[in-house]
């Protein structure tokens, strides 16, 4: 965490708890785009040999579980989306219906 003694000493926890998630979040970041970009590079050199009509996409290699955690994020966006455009379609109509 590149941290001199007295720097840890001089600091609330607080302040040595959120640094040394920044510093792991930094971690994890610089992992996350190397494991892509070795992904990418071995996309790209298989690519090169399959015939124009049989290209893999990225995601044919691996897909990761960032990406797997993201898709169902988006899932579950979409569905309360939905959730409300139906329930707004609801009170519409049973408002129509009041009149």
């Amino acid at each position: 965490m590149n941290m001199r003694p007295e720097d840890f000493f001089n600091m609330l926890p607080k302040y040595f708890w959120s640094k040394m998630n920044g510093f792991y979040k930094k971690l994890n970041l610089k992992e996350r785009q190397d494991w892509e970009r070795t992904r990418w590079q071995t996309w790209l050199l298989l690519n090169v040999h399959v015939p124009s009509g049989k290209r893999l996409k990225i995601t044919d290699l691996i897909k990761f579980d960032w990406e797997v955690e993201k898709e169902k994020e988006n899932k579950v966006a979409k569905d309360y989306a939905e959730y409300i455009k139906k329930l707004e379609d609801y009170k519409l109509k049973n408002k129509s219906n009041g009149k």
